[in-house]
């Protein structure tokens, strides 16, 4: 049976190319590879949009315009891991939020994918993997927009961390092998999506394994 595997993130998981401004092609960018990686038996579902929060516009049922939610990517399949790289964007000076405020955001995404599952009687609840998003480095290009989002993001692991455990659920920190110092400071390059593919396969891998 298919193993379906949603990848529900931001620029960085749609995979912007920090050089070009576009899209990285299915040979780069960190969703594609993963399947590649994983084989037949597994269904990668891209589901990233840029710009996408976990607090202000509310990624479960959130219709803000621009904003594409999770909940009709649950309607749609059944679904047995989920990936959730979410939390940078929430990092912009104008929000003005904490490390902990963002982490509850997290927290309340959580609490809705388990929520909507008790209440079917035939759906199983996935295998959530929390994905933390890397430290930032403060570019020219987004110094406005991030100022002091380098010092935040630190901060933002440990609170992710937590939250991944009080929900049980797995845990990745792209801030121990990802550093995007050398583009625009937010957005991964092709090495990096390559790196990212390959821990999140160990990953999946190993909690096949211990199912």
């Amino acid at each position: 049976m298919i193993k379906n595997i949603l990848c529900f993130g931001d620029s960085n998981t749609w995979s912007l190319n920090p050089v070009t401004g576009k899209r990285f092609d299915e040979n780069s960018r960190w969703p594609a590879l993963l399947n590649k990686n994983l084989g037949p038996g597994f269904n990668v579902i891209e589901a990233g949009q840029p710009n996408r929060t976990l607090v202000h516009n509310p990624p479960f049922d959130g219709v803000l315009s621009g904003i594409s939610y999770l909940k009709p990517y649950l309607e749609r399949c059944d679904i047995d891991f989920i990936i959730i790289a979410l939390g940078t964007n929430d990092l912009k000076k104008r929000f003005n939020l904490t490390p902990i405020l963002i982490a509850d955001g997290l927290n309340y995404l959580i609490s809705s994918i388990h929520g909507y599952y008790e209440q079917s009687s035939t759906l199983q609840t996935p295998e959530i993997i929390i994905a933390s998003p890397p430290k930032i480095t403060i570019t020219k290009q987004y110094s406005r927009i991030f100022q002091g989002a380098d010092i935040k993001a630190i901060e933002l692991s440990n609170e992710f961390r937590c939250v991944a455990a009080n929900n049980k659920c797995a845990f990745i920190d792209f801030n121990t092998f990802i550093d995007v110092f050398g583009g625009d400071g937010i957005h991964f390059k092709s090495e990096q999506h390559l790196a990212v593919s390959f821990d999140i396969t160990q990953l999946v891998e190993e909690l096949l394994k211990s199912s």
